[in-house]
């Protein structure tokens, strides 16, 4: 894949890789770093990508790890009480549901970022994370019980 097709292809994922990134930080300048990063790695990356059909799946594949990798790290920075420095007032009225999200553990917590957040099928998310359909369809159902049980609380 060529520079300039690999640029072509990223700029109308932009929103899309964002909407998948922000949920795990809930900071905006967070999120954007996390896309650049995966973005970058991607650029650096691109000859290893052996089907382009696939490009998308792949992208957010390498910004899921990211997101995972800086989220460990926010986590053990920052710590899980405190408040992203540009949550505006709805964030902080879903609070509760947002760090009930972040405290599933990563398997759940990605199937739902990237169910919600990110707009993807059961089907794409299989893909993405490279587990069958019905082990995706499985977390779903654990990760929205986990989640109720936390709200509720």
């Amino acid at each position: 894949m060529k520079d300039q097709e690999f640029m072509d292809r990223i700029e109308p994922m932009r929103k899309k890789l964002y909407a998948v990134a922000y949920p795990y930080f809930g900071s905006e300048s967070m999120a954007v770093d996390a896309v650049d990063e995966a973005i970058y790695k991607g650029f650096l990356k691109k000859r290893q990508l052996r089907k382009p059909e696939f490009f998308e799946t792949w992208l957010v594949r390498i910004l899921i790890n990211v997101c995972n990798s800086k989220y460990q790290h926010y986590k053990k920075q920052v710590g899980m009480e405190e408040l992203p420095e540009d949550a505006s007032p709805s964030e902080i009225e879903n609070l509760p549901l947002k760090e009930a999200i972040r405290k599933l553990p990563e398997k759940y917590r990605e199937v739902i970022l990237l169910k919600f957040f990110g707009g993807y099928t059961l089907a794409e998310i299989a893909e993405l994370t490279d587990s069958p359909q019905g082990t995706v369809a499985t977390r779903m159902r654990k990760a929205l019980e986990l989640l109720r049980m936390e709200v509720a609380e």
